[in-house]
C-alpha cells in the first residue's frame, strides 16, 4: 500500500512539473517581464535563459540555480537590503499596478514548478518537456 501512495505523489509531481513547463513555454514572457520589473535587466536575462530552455525542451535541472533565484526574486526575498537593485525596483512599483498581479501569478507558478522539479530531481527524474 505504501508504494501506491508514493506512486500517486510522484505522478502529482510529474503533472505539476509538466504544467510548469507548459506555463514557461506559453507564458514565459510574463516571467521575463516580471523579473525585469522586480530586479532589472540581469534578472530578465536569467528568466530569458530559463524560458528559452523550456521552449527548446531542454532539461531544466541545469537551470536550478536560476529557477531558485527567480523564485526568491518573485517572492520578494531579495528586497531586505534597502540599497539593492531589487529593493529599488520594488519601491517603484505601485501595488495596484497590473504588472504586480502578473508578478504574483508568476511567483505562484514558480513555487509550484520549482517544488515539483526539486521533488523529481530527488528521485532521479530530469526536468524536461
Amino acid at each position: 500500500m505504501k508504494h501506491t501512495t508514493d506512486i500517486r505523489v510522484l505522478l502529482r509531481h510529474i503533472n505539476r512539473a509538466s504544467e510548469f513547463l507548459r506555463w514557461l513555454q506559453a507564458d514565459g514572457d510574463h516571467l521575463i517581464a516580471s523579473a525585469y520589473l522586480l530586479g532589472g535587466p540581469n534578472w530578465a536575462q536569467r528568466a530569458r535563459s530559463v524560458v528559452k530552455a523550456a521552449r527548446e525542451g531542454r532539461d531544466l535541472s541545469a537551470r536550478r540555480v536560476a529557477l531558485k533565484g527567480l523564485q526568491h526574486l518573485l517572492h520578494l526575498d531579495l528586497v531586505q537590503d534597502l540599497k539593492s537593485q531589487e529593493a529599488l525596483c520594488f519601491a517603484r512599483l505601485h501595488p495596484d499596478d497590473p504588472r504586480a498581479d502578473v508578478a504574483r501569478q508568476c511567483a505562484e507558478a514558480m513555487s509550484r514548478g520549482v517544488r515539483a522539479l526539486e521533488a523529481l530531481r530527488l528521485v532521479g527524474i530530469k526536468g524536461s518537456a
